[in-house]
C-alpha cells in the first residue's frame, strides 16, 4: 500500500504565484474566486493528451493561496503511469519555487571611487576633448540607416 504524499498549502503574492506558473507553462483559466492553472500532459505512447489544472485562492488580505493537494488531472481514471509521474516530478518543482522562489543575492555595495577610477574612464579635460573628437568622427544612426544597415542601439 502506498501513501499519497501530502502536499502543502503555499501562500505568495499574486504576481509571485502568477508568474512561476506561467513561467513552468501553465495556462490562466480565470474562475470566481481566483485562477484555474492548466497545463496540458501528452503521453507518446498514445498521443493522448491531458489537462492538468492546479486552483489558486485569493485570500482576504490579497495574497494568493495555491493547495497544492487540489491539483490533479481533469479526467481522474485512465491517466497513463508516464503523465502521472511527469505531473509528480512537475509539481515537485513546482512547490519548490513557490516556497523558496529564485535564488535571491546579496544586496552589493558601491564600487568605491579608487576602483571606479581604472583608467577605462577619461580622466582629465584632454582626454574629453579627444574622446569628443573620436566621437564625432563616427557616423550618426541616420546616416547607418541611409547605407542599409542597422545603428547599434536598435540591434
Amino acid at each position: 500500500m502506498t501513501r499519497k504524499k501530502t502536499l502543502p498549502s503555499i501562500t505568495k503574492p499574486f504576481s509571485h504565484v502568477h508568474a512561476t506558473l506561467k513561467t513552468m507553462g501553465f495556462t490562466e483559466l480565470p474562475s470566481r474566486e481566483g485562477s484555474t492553472y492548466e497545463l496540458t500532459f501528452r503521453d507518446s505512447a498514445s498521443l493522448l493528451e491531458f489537462p492538468y489544472r492546479i486552483y489558486t485562492h485569493t485570500q482576504e488580505n490579497g495574497q494568493t493561496r495555491v493547495d497544492l493537494n487540489e491539483a490533479g488531472f481533469v479526467a481522474q481514471q485512465n491517466i497513463p503511469v508516464s503523465a502521472a509521474a511527469a505531473a509528480q516530478e512537475m509539481l515537485a518543482e513546482l512547490q519548490q519555487y513557490m516556497e523558496y522562489g529564485p535564488a535571491k543575492t546579496k544586496p552589493t555595495e558601491s564600487t568605491p571611487i579608487g576602483k571606479a577610477m581604472n583608467g577605462k574612464m577619461a580622466n582629465n579635460e584632454k582626454e574629453v576633448r579627444q574622446l569628443g573628437k573620436v566621437m564625432a568622427s563616427l557616423p550618426t544612426n541616420s546616416q547607418v540607416m541611409e547605407k542599409g544597415m542597422m545603428p547599434d542601439p536598435m540591434q
